[in-house]
């Protein structure tokens, strides 16, 4: 493939090659509580739930009754939107308690929250041109990052959702004519930032000006959605709600590209409000159709198709989802009827729990953890072999890996313990020239499970060396 290197002073394109990773990724902890963002629009509060019992521990916070929230090491980041427009900061270690509230101006209204240290994030906001940096650690301005040349012409892009790959933050930008009922313009985009020049990239220098990547649909709507397998993101596009006109999305975040529509509105049947990437074959959606009844859906993100609906609760019901660790999804059902978050195996998409009663209506759900998110990626250079980082991670059960070589040659992929102890050769002898999975069953030589803990991931290649973490668990 052909990688773009970043420099801070303009792209390099390298030949056909390989990365290698120098550096692997942290390992974090497993996940144990999945957190809910609950209102009725009047009010708002913040739920619990014990994802080993199920049992939920509602209304452990009061929020805005307009609320998104992220986690980050160990703390709860609340976005309090628009009419209240501030970060509140909670420590569930301290009774979720509200350690710290600031500010991001009157009517700013934020939209998402990317924590890159416990003294420095990004802040989105929806109305302003501005991307906003912020010490979290004492509430203070660290400055902005300019974002009027993205807007449309009301001089607003519109800025939603965001996503870290290593030290890219990308930043989608929904540029809608306010004026008109919010209706998207022309294109909607993704910028790049590089957080440590804390500048914008020019994705296309040769355009004039700086450049960001134009998606090919409009109104990105959902989270960033992460493809270990494809090293992609996902995005869902709405485009003009009632019209089936936008759909999912692929970004390349190591060529700063649009990689074409992964699935259609057409072929997921309807307005595309959340999306869950699960395996190559194997996605979530939510979906609403005409009468803007919503449905849980699934499809398969290689031949664009949509596979079956999962539920469908009559009306405007279903408000969010998300994957956690255990192989479960977990789906906020916020309808008339009978309201709280529903669990889904992964493995068999039967509804396995709920509803959970979270109190209010369910509206977000995330885990304490960053499983499915990507936060720190290896540093890439150029080279002729290398191995992926494992997924999942924390492991529960099989974990793949990836090999790529630019030719046939010998290899070796082992699993060690901390002491250096071999417990598994995953792989050893020839590979061809091409991109190969391996998988690991967490069993070692002679079949045993794997103990719980910590192990490394060693691949070699002739003088190459990659060596990676993965924590199995229980």
């Amino acid at each position: 493939m052909t990688l773009r290197v970043i420099t801070r002073t303009g792209l390099l394109v390298l030949g056909t090659t390989f990365a290698v990773a120098l550096a692997a990724p942290g390992v974090h902890a497993a996940q144990s509580r999945a957190f809910v963002v609950t209102t009725d629009f009047q009010t708002g509060g913040l739920s619990a739930i014990d994802l080993a019992t199920r049992a939920v521990s509602a209304d452990v916070a009061s929020v805005y009754k307009d609320a998104r929230a992220r986690w980050y090491d160990g703390r709860i980041y609340v976005l309090n939107r628009f009419g209240a427009d501030n970060v509140q900061i909670l420590n569930p270690a301290a009774g979720y308690a509200t350690v710290r509230q600031f500010s991001v101006g009157n009517g700013a209204n934020p939209s998402d929250i990317v924590v890159m240290s416990p003294t420095k994030a990004y802040v989105s906001v929806y109305q302003r041109a501005q991307l906003q940096k912020w010490n979290p650690a004492t509430g203070t301005s660290l400055g902005s990052i300019d974002l009027s040349a993205f807007a449309d012409a009301d001089g607003i892009p519109e800025a939603d959702h965001m996503a870290r790959f290593g030290r890219w933050l990308f930043v989608a930008l929904q540029r809608l004519d306010q004026a008109n009922g919010f209706i998207p313009t022309d294109s909607s985009l993704v910028v790049v930032i590089d957080t440590e020049a804390d500048t914008v990239v020019d994705v296309n220098p040769g355009l004039a000006g700086k450049q960001a990547i134009v998606l090919a649909r409009t109104n990105p709507v959902t989270t960033f959605a992460w493809d270990p397998v494809a090293r992609q993101f996902h995005l869902g596009c709405v485009g003009a709600y009632g019209a089936l006109d936008g759909g999912v999305v692929r970004i390349d975040p190591e060529t700063f590209t649009d990689a074409g529509v992964a699935i259609t509105e057409a072929a997921l049947g309807g307005d595309v409000s959340d999306i869950e990437w699960h395996t190559a074959t194997h996605g979530y959606a939510i979906v609403s159709d005409a009468l803007f009844n919503t449905s849980l859906v699934t499809w398969n993100p290689s031949t664009g198709t949509r596979l079956a609906t999962l539920f469908t609760p009559g009306g405007f019901g279903l408000a969010d989802c998300a994957r956690n660790d255990r192989g479960e999804l977990y789906v906020c059902d916020n309808s008339f009827a009978v309201q709280g978050i529903r669990v889904f195996s992964t493995a068999t998409d039967a509804q396995i729990a709920g509803p959970l009663n979270t109190g209010l209506p369910p509206y977000q759900v995330m885990f304490d953890g960053s499983f499915g998110d990507v936060l720190d990626v290896p540093v890439l250079v150029a080279a002729s072999f290398a191995c992926s980082t494992p997924h999942p991670n924390p492991a529960r059960g099989a974990v793949t890996f990836w090999l790529s070589s630019d030719r046939e040659r010998d290899a070796q992929v082992e699993v060690l313990d901390l002491a250096g102890r071999r417990v598994r050769v995953l792989h050893q002898g020839r590979v061809a020239a091409g991109v190969h999975e391996v998988r690991w069953d967490l069993r070692d030589t002679v079949g045993r499970l794997a103990r719980p803990g910590v192990y490394l991931v060693r691949a070699r290649a002739g003088r190459v060396l990659v060596v990676t973490k993965i924590s199995v668990v229980e």
